[in-house]
């Protein structure tokens, strides 16, 4: 009876199973250590133990390779008589952390010395810490060659202690036949992790022999097997070994004309696997699946060697179906599968938060959001598209979006272009139908949003839905419903989703995967949040140190859409430019002091109605102090719920608002772009928007720790807070929104009519100002929000921007030059005069004197004295000229690289990954329900003094 000890690590363990080796109650007559430790202590203590041999290993090996180390150095075996040949002799097989119990050797012995045919027995592994739980006891596989244990992490009760004949058992405490061992050709070297002891066994089996269990006979296990060949294995790494050791299994297992289509078959199906991975919320193992197919296919000889070492094991007679009864049938391993899947649901029942009941707070919010918001932009209902301020039609069709998310020969699109996309194809008939959608809709689906954000924090129906609703009708959202910019109200109505899935991602990958697409479609439609957005992300991954790692995937999906337009920007040398706002430049409404710290991107919209309730000489400052304190409650709340128990839950959103306040100040004082001649700022609504979200956040926080005393000063702030935006809510009904409903097209019918046959012609705009002229060209039936790319935008004025400068202002002055070449060089077939914009005016208010170059009727006559030009006449975008000469030797327009449609593929293919990740597919779990009436109170059974 010969003791093989292999010792890779010192410490306690190793001294646990010295000890337990030392008080065996029937010593082996020899104990073999294998020191592979590389530490000097340890091997002090090995050597302390008195072994009757002692091999050095190198530290990197195999447990089957310093378990054969170990036994080529033992003397051949005495000759004897014995049924089985000249040899009777036992290796017991322990590692540095298998405790042995006193009894274990003796009862492991006496169960084969009964059984002739037995070649291997095993104890049953017990958790070191957890000493009544059984870390394993014997392994078997299923149909598909997948090894599992026939017990794991199970309470010792008893239950197994009639298990005699398994298929496998593992290594920790295995007591093998020497002369077996030898003749089946030992541990396979393919399988340096795990499986190693089933496969042996295997080959044990099929070489004519039995392999038993014996549960009375006890061995305390530290560390697993996978955990035995590397310290602190990640699961994912775990996952990998296992998946090639069944991999190779399979090649070596398989009959030999099954063996070449196995091969073709690994890559296919782990491409499948991992699919099903990301279904199943394990978005860390599709790369460990890919490489142990690769691994595996590209192993050299290691499967023809392990095929041969099966051939010369397996005994006449014996075939695989003698296996069968020993393998796990289909039914128990649906069975285990379901049992894992209720854990995994019990477990996250139980970190999940208690969170207020929708119904009916929630959805009564929403419904009035949604009615609110229909009245309110009832003159946009059914609108093809929308127009005013940066609003433009969508896309002409779908191939417009497809080709709007490539780049372009001159520009690489916008990651903005993916969101227009995704709004596209929810018309596809009319994509520019669903921007008026989105208006219709963005109250309501916002204060949704902010009602599951809320929910996450709050316990109590009343805050959550306050919250909801004062987000529905923020003046950050408001104001770019009514100016018209589409950007920003896409980021607004995302912003509370986007931070509700961000608040459930260190728990979830699901969660993750929304948070992720969801940071793509904020950081797109507002460029100027993404610094506010990274110092989050930093943040949430300092309170979240375990899943730093899993939240810094966030940023995959927004890498992988924004990479063109970065690596373009930053070749240029203008990184700055990627924090400009995306789609059609317009200037947005003047930010001032008072405005930023209010929430309000555009003051003047509240000042104008308030004019006209308060005296006449009153002041501005007067109406910002009226809606100062409208607003003041909003704030005292907040602070004071940080005050009261449970009130750091406010830190954070509060922080986030702090963030998005000094974000807006940033903004403001910045202009990146031009319109019409002028600088135009970034729109400082998505950062207010951040700013006012944190508010609400921590109002109903401190809501929601005030209980039933919150009812009052929430009911009042919520009134105020609806009062100081009542008159925005006004503004579509009475004719003030800047938005406004309008056919798909930009420019006059006749010009779309024309832009059928020709999509390529070009328009020449001019667009009169105060102190000068506007020019641009509009392909087809006029620009649309696809179209409109940041890269040009923000870039210098080119070759081509300076030649329809010199045509325009040829044509609005008379210069005596002919300018038929330059139309026909530019392919301009149409020249549009659009209505004048707001005049300038100086610091009294007082309107500018208006160049000659700028007065529309000046520029009217230039044009018809122009040779080159037919009037047409007056139309709905204003008046319009034809272009008499036609050239058909055009200027190449900008074509679409090669490479284009392949990085388009890429993006979306990681969207698509990312959303596969994203879609619940499991069981939910069941969340606590709150009841407001008992929330924080004592239990019934309870005295009133045991409060705690």
């Amino acid at each position: 009876m010969t003791a093989v000890l292999v010792a890779r690590r010192g410490g306690a363990t190793l001294e646990q199973t010295l000890l337990g080796l030392a008080e065996q109650s029937r010593p082996p007559e020899r104990l073999l250590i294998v020191d592979a430790t590389d530490d000097e202590a340890a091997t002090r203590a090995l050597a302390a133990a008195r072994p009757t041999m002692f091999v050095n290993a190198a530290h990197g090996a195999s447990f089957g390779d310093d378990v054969a180390r170990a036994v080529s150095a033992l003397p051949e075996p005495e000759t004897t008589s014995s049924p089985y040949g000249s040899v009777e002799e036992w290796l017991w097989l322990l590692r540095h952390d298998t405790a042995p119990d006193p009894r274990a050797l003796e009862r492991l012995l006496g169960a084969v010395e009964v059984a002739p045919s037995v070649a291997v027995a095993g104890p049953k592994q017990m958790d070191a810490a957890s000493p009544t739980m059984i870390d394993e006891f014997g392994e078997t596989m299923t149909r598909i060659g997948a090894a599992a244990a026939l017990a794991e992490r199970e309470l010792d009760q008893g239950q197994h202690d009639r298990t005699s004949d398994v298929l496998a058992i593992g290594e920790a405490g295995m007591l093998v036949r020497r002369s077996v061992f030898t003749d089946v050709g030992g541990f396979d070297p393919a399988l340096p992790s795990v499986d190693a002891a089933l496969d042996l066994c295997v080959r044990i089996r099929l070489a004519g022999h039995r392999v038993i269990g014996v549960p009375l006979a006890r061995v305390f296990v530290a560390e697993g097997t996978a955990e035995f060949a590397r310290a602190h294995v990640p699961r994912r790494i775990v996952h990998r070994w296992r998946r090639a050791a069944q991999l190779h299994r399979r090649l070596v297992y398989a009959p030999a004309a099954a063996v070449p289509f196995h091969w073709l078959s690994l890559l296919p199906l782990a491409v499948l696997r991992s699919f099903a991975h990301l279904l199943a919320k394990q978005p860390t193992r599709p790369p460990g699946e890919l490489a142990a197919a690769l691994i595996v296919a590209f192993s050299g000889a290691r499967v023809p060697a392990a095929r041969r070492r099966l051939a010369r094991a397996r005994a006449a007679g014996v075939t695989w179906d003698a296996l069968a009864p020993l393998r796990m049938a289909p039914p128990e391993v649906r069975r285990r599968r379901a049992i894992a899947r209720d854990a995994r649901v019990g477990r996250a029942e139980d970190v999940a938060p208690p969170r207020p009941d929708f119904l009916p707070g929630g959805a009564l919010v929403t419904v009035l959001l949604a009615l609110v918001s229909a009245v309110v932009f009832s003159p946009l209902l059914g609108a093809g598209a929308l127009l005013g301020g940066a609003a433009a039609p969508l896309a002409p069709d779908l191939g417009a979006l497809w080709t709007g998310m490539m780049a372009t020969g001159d520009a690489p699109a916008d990651p903005f272009a993916f969101v227009l996309a995704l709004l596209g194809v929810l018309t596809p008939w009319q994509p520019s139908f669903a921007l008026g959608v989105l208006w219709v809709a963005a109250m309501p689906l916002a204060g949704l949003g902010a009602w599951w954000l809320a929910a996450g924090l709050v316990r109590r129906r009343g805050p959550a839905a306050a919250a909801a609703l004062l987000w529905g009708v923020a003046p950050a959202l408001l104001v770019p419903l009514i100016a018209g910019r589409p950007a920003a109200v896409v980021a607004l109505v995302a912003l509370p989703w986007l931070l509700a899935a961000a608040h459930r991602a260190p728990r979830s990958w699901s969660a993750t995967a929304a948070a992720g697409l969801l940071t793509v479609v904020v950081s797109a439609s507002a460029p100027s949040l993404v610094p506010a957005l990274v110092v989050a992300l930093l943040a949430w991954m300092a309170i979240n140190p375990r899943r730093a790692g899993r939240l810094l995937t966030l940023v995959v999906p927004v890498a992988a859409v924004a990479a063109p337009l970065v690596v373009a920007q930053l070749w240029r040398g203008s990184p700055l430019a990627l924090l400009a706002d995306p789609g059609i430049v317009a200037a947005p409404g003047e930010p001032a002091p008072t405005g930023l710290l209010l929430g309000w991107p555009d003051l003047a919209l509240a000042i104008g109605p308030l004019q006209g309730i308060l005296p006449e000489d009153a002041p501005p400052l007067l109406i910002a102090v009226v809606l100062g304190a409208l607003l003041a409650p909003l704030p005292l709340l907040a602070l004071l719920g940080l005050a009261l128990p449970r009130g750091g839950r406010a830190a954070l959103p509060l922080g986030m608002g702090a963030l998005g306040l000094v974000s807006a100040v940033l903004a403001s004082g910045v202009s990146l772009t031009t319109a019409e001649g002028r600088p135009v700022g970034l729109d400082v609504a998505p950062a207010l928007g951040l700013y006012w979200l944190g508010l609400l956040i921590g109002v109903a926080v401190a809501l929601d720790g005030l209980r039933r005393a919150g009812a009052v000063p929430g009911l009042i702030a919520v009134i105020a807070a609806v009062a100081a935006v009542a008159p925005l809510l006004a503004a579509p009904l009475t004719g003030l929104a800047v938005v406004r409903a309008a056919e798909a097209r930009t420019l006059p019918a006749i010009v779309a009519a024309s832009a059928l046959d020709d999509p390529r012609q070009a328009t020449l705009v001019l667009t009169p100002a105060g102190d000068g002229i506007g020019a641009r060209l509009e392909l087809g039936a006029g620009r649309s929000m696809v179209d409109a790319r940041t890269f040009r935008s923000t870039g210098p004025a080119g070759e081509g921007a300076q030649a329809v400068a010199e045509l325009a202002a040829n044509l609005a002055a008379a210069s005596g030059r002919d300018a038929a070449a330059a139309l026909a060089e530019l392919d301009v077939r149409f020249v549009l005069l659009a209505p004048e914009l707001v005049p300038l005016q100086d610091e009294e208010g007082a309107a500018l004197p208006t160049t000659a170059l700028a007065d529309p009727a000046a520029i009217s006559a230039a044009l018809d004295a122009t040779d080159a030009l037919v009037p047409v006449g007056d139309t709905d975008a204003g008046r319009l000229w034809r272009v008499t000469a036609t050239d058909d030797d055009r200027t190449p327009a900008p074509g679409i690289p090669a490479t284009a449609p392949a990085v388009l593929l890429g993006q979306l293919g990681i969207l698509a990954l990312t959303l596969l990740v994203a879609i619940p597919t499991g069981r939910r779990p069941r969340r606590a329900r709150s009841d407001e009436g008992s929330i924080d109170d004592p239990a019934t059974t309870f005295a009133e003094d045991d409060d705690e």
